[in-house]
């Protein structure tokens, strides 16, 4: 019995061993709370991005951007309360933007970041750098500061003016009771912003009419910066309408207070944009604005003078319209704005100047007329006399022709023949006598075509004698014989007429006579090479009586 206990006691001792020594030898497993793991987060290179709703890389005054990148966790735990912690520096007038949380990043994911920056409209034009930080609670947040420079701008707003008009009118030179006339308007955004919805009102004064309908109103839907669209009015007034009228256009745009209307005063007679850095490129560069203008540089802006000159007597003659042969290009213009110029900035009184616009041969007569009545009961007069229209040549003898509204190019009879014009105003008694001609003579028209071959004219340029002048004359004429003085069309001008005007315009009308040739000769053989791919040189021709003395005399 006893040796069965024992028996049974050394079973129970080898069995506890064993256990024993099998517990020993497993480990023991410590269960953690998963939180407690850390992330390892990094920022994703080439990840940051500036995202705006014009796509042109700036922050613009009341706008909703983001700044947006990658964080990935590369670490085994989640990442847990971590934070972007957002700074900024420079022009942050009128930003807003702030901290943000971050959702749970898990282990071995990535997470987009997109931190919201709101602009206001006190937003100044500059540039603003933002400094961003990624944390976490344990401290294996990004450990480089994220920056980004972004470029701010100002609100843009438009500015709608009337850049330009003109009144315009085919068949005559000057604005006309009881004849049409069409108002023309250059409407033109002159700042950033864009226009929407813009209106242009034409209210008329009494006694003015629509006569191409009643389209008061045009409506613009869309304006961007620098554009520019044209307006056409047909109108017509009666005889009642007063000598000085005023067209009201009222001008508005989608916001109320970024448009500008203006009144236009008409006369009857007149002429008509470590550490992770990001800099953002902006592309908000200027558009570049320059005013359209529905007339030429010259014809704007015309200087004025306080002084009268009482000795001066001129006659304009601008032939555009004929009967017979083809219209000159801008022939009106030239003489109406040599007109103005005599005005405003000669200073040569509106009774001392006879203009005629499509002057027939009688008008030519009697002008010449009135010419020498004046001097011959004026003394010490000075005489301007120019001329813009067709010239012809005599094919038969090559001399040289004005040809008036009403003169045919097969007979030349019906023309004014140049020696004529010379010896008439040769025999004035004038002080000075300066003619400028703005025509050639060699049967070619200033649009390049020569007249109809049922005048007889060859169909080239005949090179034709230039004319003596005599007494005291200087001739000033826009070609040589075999020339053809050509039109500026940007300019809206003869090309001889044009730099005419020009220097009186730089000068103020204080300009010698050879100074004033001299640029107008250099400045047409230039210009026409370039507009028009032709020679066209002016030539000054002085009677021998003045050709000691008429390099120092001023139209002025």
């Amino acid at each position: 019995m006893l040796k069965k206990s024992f028996f049974f006691l050394l079973i129970g001792l080898s069995a506890l061993d064993l256990s024993a020594q099998q517990n020993i030898s497993q480990p023991i497993s410590v269960r953690l709370d998963k939180r407690s793991i850390p992330p390892v987060l990094e920022f994703v290179e080439g990840s940051l991005q500036f995202m705006d709703a014009d796509t042109n890389n700036v922050i613009d005054a009341n706008e909703q951007c983001k700044i947006r990148f990658q964080i990935a966790n590369t670490g085994r735990g989640d990442g847990y309360g971590c934070e972007v912690r957002v700074t900024a520096t420079g022009k942050t007038q009128g930003l807003s933007y702030g901290n943000l949380k971050l959702p749970t990043i898990p282990s071995g994911e990535k997470l987009w970041v997109e931190i919201p920056v709101r602009s206001s409209l006190e937003t100044v034009t500059g540039d603003v750098t933002f400094t961003i930080n990624v944390v976490e609670p344990q401290g294996y947040g990004i450990p480089e500061t994220i920056t980004t420079k972004i470029g701010t701008h100002k609100l843009k707003v438009p500015d709608v003016q009337i850049a330009s008009y003109k009144i315009g009118d085919d068949q005559n030179a000057t604005l006309q009771r009881r004849k049409p006339f069409v108002l023309q308007l250059a409407v033109q955004n002159m700042d950033q912003g864009v226009a929407k919805d813009v209106r242009v009102n034409l209210s008329l004064p009494a006694n003015v009419n629509w006569t191409g309908g009643d389209n008061q109103t045009v409506t613009i839907p869309v304006l961007k910066a620098g554009e520019t669209k044209y307006i056409e009015y047909e109108l017509m007034a009666n005889q009642n309408a007063a000598e000085n009228i005023e067209l009201k256009l009222a001008l508005s745009e989608s916001q109320g207070k970024f448009a500008r209307g203006r009144n236009i005063p008409l006369t009857f007679g007149q002429h008509i944009g470590g550490t992770v850095g990001f800099n953002v490129e902006r592309k908000d560069k200027e558009v570049e604005i320059e005013r359209v203008s529905l007339v030429s540089d010259v014809d704007e802006n015309i200087p004025e003078t306080d002084v009268q000159d009482k000795r001066t007597f001129a006659v304009i003659i601008a032939n555009e319209q004929y009967r017979k042969v083809a219209a000159v290009p801008f022939a009106q213009n030239d003489g109406g704005m040599f007109r103005e110029y005599c005005l405003k900035t000669l200073g040569i009184p509106e009774n001392q100047i006879n203009y005629i616009p499509n002057a027939t041969g009688n008008d030519i007569k009697e002008a010449i007329n009135w010419l020498q009545m004046i001097t011959n009961n004026f003394p010490d007069t000075k005489v301007i006399f120019y001329y813009a229209g067709h010239g012809i040549p005599n094919e038969q003898n090559l001399t040289a022709y004005l040809m008036p509204t009403d003169g045919s190019s097969s007979d030349i009879s019906t023309c004014y023949k140049l020696d004529d014009l010379y010896a008439a105003l040769g025999a004035m008694p004038a002080a000075g006598i300066t003619v400028l001609l703005d025509a050639c003579f060699s049967g070619v028209k200033r649009d390049g075509e020569t007249f109809a071959a049922a005048a007889g004219f060859r169909g080239v340029a005949v090179k034709v004698q230039s004319g003596v002048p005599h007494g005291r004359t200087v001739v000033l004429s826009a070609a040589q014989g075999d020339q053809t003085a050509q039109p500026y069309t940007a300019k809206q001008h003869g090309m001889f007429t044009y730099f005419l005007l020009k220097k009186l315009q730089e000068t103020k009308g204080d300009v010698s006579l050879q100074t004033l040739s001299d640029y107008i000769c250099t400045s047409v053989k230039q210009q026409s090479i370039l507009e028009n791919g032709k020679l066209q040189e002016p030539c000054v021709i002085p009677s021998r009586q003045v050709s000691e003395d008429w390099q120092n005399w001023k139209l002025k």
